[in-house]
């Protein structure tokens, strides 16, 4: 088994593809992550109302009513956003470090194996939609309930919230073959250009 180093331009392609679909696959699992995996958790953020103004001598004091009216705030963005691209490209580096230490490249012609990129990529995605549904497992999105104080701002008395989830249950299922997807489609842009993976001795 020969090493091909990095420094050889015939492990370039191959580098570029995996990190291409690890950062493509990454945006898909942040975005499955805070819109489609299910929630169990929410943190009730109070927010104090403003003091009422000085008291004046002769005058009836008043107080502040909170009737329970909540805004509801989506999962935040971060760190989360960073955690899936930094683990995404990690895999792929480590995915294509393997396939090029063993002797596997990409290339340009018409003798290579078909089917082994295509097979490489699909296995990829479907390895990366399975690690996001066990992470929406282990670790569901937060959200986050806030209560308002009466009186609402007369200027957007009912703040809309900012919550776009969809049911794509069961995750373990849909986001294992929306990854198998995404890698059978960057196999199939490559086999429109005639790349395809060849093993040297």
């Amino acid at each position: 088994m020969r090493l091909i180093t990095l420094r050889d331009r015939v492990a370039e392609p191959l580098f570029a593809v995996f990190i291409a679909t690890g950062l493509l696959l990454s945006g898909l699992g942040v975005l499955a992550w805070r819109s489609a995996a299910p929630s169990v958790r929410t943190e009730h953020l109070g927010i104090q109302p403003p003091p009422p103004p000085p008291m004046e001598d002769g005058k009836t004091g008043y107080m502040w009513v909170v009737d329970g009216y909540s805004y509801v705030d989506a999962p935040h963005w971060f760190p989360a956003t960073a955690w899936f691209l930094i683990v995404g490209t990690a895999v792929a580096i480590a995915v294509s470090a393997t396939l090029n230490a063993t002797g596997w490249h990409l290339s340009r012609d018409t003798v290579g194996r078909k089917v082994v990129l295509p097979l490489a990529l699909s296995i990829f995605g479907a390895a990366y939609g399975l690690t996001v549904a066990v992470v929406g497992r282990i670790w569901p999105p937060t959200f986050y309930s806030v209560v308002l104080p009466e009186p609402r701002d007369p200027q957007n008395p009912y703040p809309a919230s900012v919550i776009v989830h969809f049911d794509l249950e069961p995750n373990l299922i849909t986001f294992t073959a929306t990854g198998l997807v995404v890698g059978l489609l960057a196999a199939a842009l490559l086999h429109v250009r005639n790349y395809s993976f060849t093993r040297s001795n």
